[in-house]
């Protein structure tokens, strides 16, 4: 059995496993990956007992041969990069056998936090731990006495030479039994970044005082967490596979907009189109609850968070919560207090430093620039970041334009001579305004500057992110589909027939977990629903009902207009000449839904819309701005939670050691797999073009899984997936087969026929042809994957539901 990093041969499955430890200082952790290559086996396992169990069936098995063929692993964790060493006895040998303990234990100790347990929780198991194995060494001390049967003198000598080895044995818990000593380990060896507090202010508060035995009046500190973001930047710039999460695809067309870098707004910047390798830093900014509470209670452990991630990287890799890190946390009620003036002030301080000096990053060998490319959040809480009316009621209620409220209603494209674009002379002058004269509730819908406009290469002005969660998926979406459902009641079926459909519907897949629970069609504008669920049944819609509604009729037609604006804002590449298409959709849409709702008014979101368009221009796909990625990281500190001290502080601390203990192993690459078995190519009826693609003999053998994942996108059997575009129309195979070998995953497939895009159900209208197999390389494929469905009706039509705009 070979050793894949240095190629060393040893006996068996326990010397090759000890090398790995002792040599190459592996151990365990969510980043270790271990993989049997003894003659083509794609086997992966993520622990040693795992590996050590397969290698003993592997060589003890006759259809094997240990000499003719070899058996080696390979980890992908930052360990497996340590330079190899001689594998010889040495009395290094018991330190670096300590120094692997150690690391395990302290994994440990990381999963237990990353997981939310209390300091208190994981000192009572550190403290157990050490006392099991202090009992350990000393049954084996006394068994091995007992063992030797020695006679005295001799007995005596030997006793204490045993007793000297076993208390010079290392507590490996020592290092860790204490919070200030884990935090100390935490940082050295993984680079943990420390949260920074500071002080707001000073305030009167009641509190239970304990040396009187009632209530009385004391002085609280109000404070807030900074994590210093420089320090981020620069551990994110030190991770091996920086340089692969952010490379482009050299594929990428002109016109088109693949992301940030290629919008008017990155072009034109003063700083970004002068100055290559620029830190392009997107903020976002939120609140939320930490207990989820009700009632009276609601509001008190209302939380602020800032967070960011690196535009520099792609946006594949972006989308996982390891890419967006922690800036500041603080109470949501010391917002109305102190202002924004207080809390962004070390990180206007450090984005200042990065402007002005730049930072020294591991692969350049000069100071790299950058400044904030863009903040996103909800509407509110731009507005409320901003100093924007916070209030969508007001008379001045956009932070694009100036229009006023009550033309919402009749104005529905940017080319309207009403529509005054903000721009910074015009910021600048309501904010002097408002300072002149502090009597005035707001100017144009300016209340205050944002500290963030102090900066040098950054002002709101220029600000075009949107949220198509909240405006959509939370906003638009549910407010006319409950109006179609009740046009469908009134005309087409019943209410009970419409919550049948939506219980009983096949789903899918890859949607199983988005199905609607129920709706709620009340007095209010939307169904109850999460931006998931209402995503999902937006998209389904038309072949849920699609048999019931006449062709002909306006508000079908009304919501196949609001679909086909939601797949182009919805997609994450986005040609120029579409958005002004986009531009007339949207006019369209709006102009019909006041027809045909002449009682309803359009929603300050339905206002946004508008300028969508002109965004999708400056910043290039919405997709990568909206806050659905931000607000499932809020999932992490609610879970986190276990005591409400100092919220702030404690959530920061444990966030950190997550993150230094995560990002250490992150691959954003991994290769996750279900359960399967090996196969033999030449068994296979599509052996040939498979062993042709992976350039192996016809013989070798390959491993066939129930599932794979990559980057967050799963491929099973029976999903459909794009191949290509031909004349403008997708063409889809549906997978029959997912093999792996060495972690390439190669699917086999079998082609469908795509007839047209049927307008009526918004969905590709496909057939299944011949059985004829192809083998398909997942990184040649386009788009997610699809479920093949059927709609409800008479006829047995197969659907593909489109995602975005294909």
């Amino acid at each position: 059995m070979d050793c894949f990093i240095c190629q060393k041969r040893h006996a068996n499955a326990n010397g090759l496993i000890r090398h790995f430890k002792l040599v190459h200082g592996l151990c365990l952790g969510r980043g270790l990956k271990l993989k049997c290559a003894h003659r083509g086996c794609s086997h992966v396992y993520h622990s040693f007992l795992g590996l050590r169990k397969h290698l003993s069936k592997c060589c003890t098995n006759d259809n094997f041969n240990v000499d003719d063929g070899e058996c080696s692993t390979f980890t992908n964790s930052i360990s497996s990069r340590e330079t190899a060493l001689p594998d010889q006895s040495s009395p290094s040998e018991s330190v670096l056998l300590e120094q692997h303990i150690v690391k395990n234990c302290a994994n440990i100790v990381a999963e237990l936090k990353r997981v939310g347990n209390p300091v208190t929780t994981i000192d009572f198991t550190v403290s157990t731990l050490q006392e099991v194995i202090g009992d350990l060494d000393r049954l084996k001390q006394v068994n091995l006495k007992n063992s030797l049967d020695l006679q005295e003198p001799t007995k005596s000598v030997v006793d204490s030479k045993i007793d000297q080895c076993f208390d010079n044995v290392l507590d490996p818990f020592l290092p860790l039994n204490t919070e200030s000593k884990r935090m100390k380990y935490f940082s050295e060896k993984w680079g943990k970044i420390d949260p920074v507090e500071y002080v707001l202010g000073t305030r009167f508060a009641t509190r239970f005082m304990r040396t009187t035995g009632g209530y009385g009046q004391t002085i609280v500190k109000d404070k807030f967490i900074y994590i210093p973001i420089l320090e981020t930047v620069k551990s994110i710039y030190q991770h091996p596979n920086i340089n692969k999460m952010m490379a482009r695809d050299p594929k990428q067309m002109e016109n088109v907009l693949y992301d940030i870098q290629d919008g008017e707004f990155f072009k034109d910047h003063d700083l970004f189109s002068k100055q290559v390798h620029t830190v392009q830093i997107q903020l976002f900014f939120d609140e939320f609850e930490c207990a989820n509470p009700i009632g009276s209670k609601r509001g008190i452990h209302k939380v602020g968070a800032i967070y960011f991630t690196l535009r520099n990287v792609s946006p594949k890799y972006n989308s996982s919560l390891l890419n967006i890190h922690l800036v500041s946390l603080f109470h949501a009620q010391d917002i109305k207090t102190y202002g924004f003036d207080k809390i962004l002030a070390p990180l206007v301080k450090d984005i200042s430093t990065l402007e002005t000096q730049g930072i020294r990053l591991p692969p350049f060998d000069h100071n790299i620039y950058g400044t904030i490319i863009q903040v996103t959040g909800d509407n509110l809480g731009l507005h409320s970041l901003f100093g924007f009316v916070e209030s969508f009621s007001a008379r001045y209620c956009c932070r694009f334009c100036l229009l006023e409220k009550e033309d919402f209603q009749t104005v529905l494209s940017e080319d309207s001579p009403k529509i005054s674009v903000r721009t910074k002379q015009l910021h600048i002058e309501h904010c002097q305004k408002m300072q002149s004269n502090p009597m005035l509730p707001y100017v144009m819908g300016v209340k205050r500057s944002c500290p963030l406009n102090s900066l040098q290469y950054f002002h709101t002005s220029a600000n075009f992110s949107v949220d198509i969660m909240h405006d959509i998926l939370e906003g638009v979406a549910q407010y006319e589909m409950k109006l179609l459902i009740e046009h469908l009641i009134d005309n087409y079926t019943t209410s009970a027939e419409v919550h049948r459909r939506i219980q009983n519907f096949n789903y899918g897949f890859i949607e199983q977990n988005n199905k609607p629970p129920g709706l709620k069609i009340s007095d209010a504008n939307d169904l109850g629903l999460n931006a998931n669920q209402s995503w999902c049944l937006l998209r389904h819609f038309p072949i849920m009902f699609g048999d019931l509604v006449h062709p002909t009729d306006q508000h079908w037609y009304l919501f196949i207009l609001l679909l086909q604006i939601v797949n182009i804002v919805f997609s994450s590449v986005v040609s120029q000449g579409i958005t002004t298409y986009l531009k007339h959709l949207i006019s369209e849409h709006h102009g019909l839904f006041k027809h045909l709702f002449p009682n309803n008014r359009l929603l300050p979101k339905h206002h946004f819309m508008v300028h969508y368009p002109m965004c999708i221009r400056k910043i290039g796909p919405l997709l990568h701005t909206w806050c659905m990625r931000y607000e499932a990281k809020h999932n992490v500190f609610k879970k986190q939670l276990k005591s409400f001290k100092n919220i702030t502080k404690t959530l920061a601390k444990k966030h950190q050691c997550q993150m230094a203990y995560l990002w250490q192993t992150f691959d954003p690459n991994e290769l996750k797999m279900g359960p399967g078995k090996m196969v033999s190519l030449n068994e296979m009826k599509c052996g040939g073009m498979v062993a042709e693609k992976l350039e192996v003999p016809v013989g070798s053998r390959v491993l066939k899984v129930k599932w794979a994942k990559v980057n967050g996108r799963i491929f099973r059997p029976e999903l459909a997936v794009c191949v290509r575009t031909d004349d403008e129309m997708p063409v889809f195979h549906v997978i029959k087969n997912v093999l792996i070998k060495d972690e390439q995953v190669l699917l086999i497939t079998v082609a469908l026929k795509t007839h047209c895009l049927d307008e009526h159900t918004h969905a590709y209208k496909v057939s299944h042809t011949t059985d004829t197999l192809f083998v398909l390389d997942i990184k040649t494929l386009m788009y997610k994957n699809f479920d093949v469905l059927t709609s409800y009706g008479a006829d047995d039509n197969l659907f593909i539901v489109p995602h975005c705009f294909m």
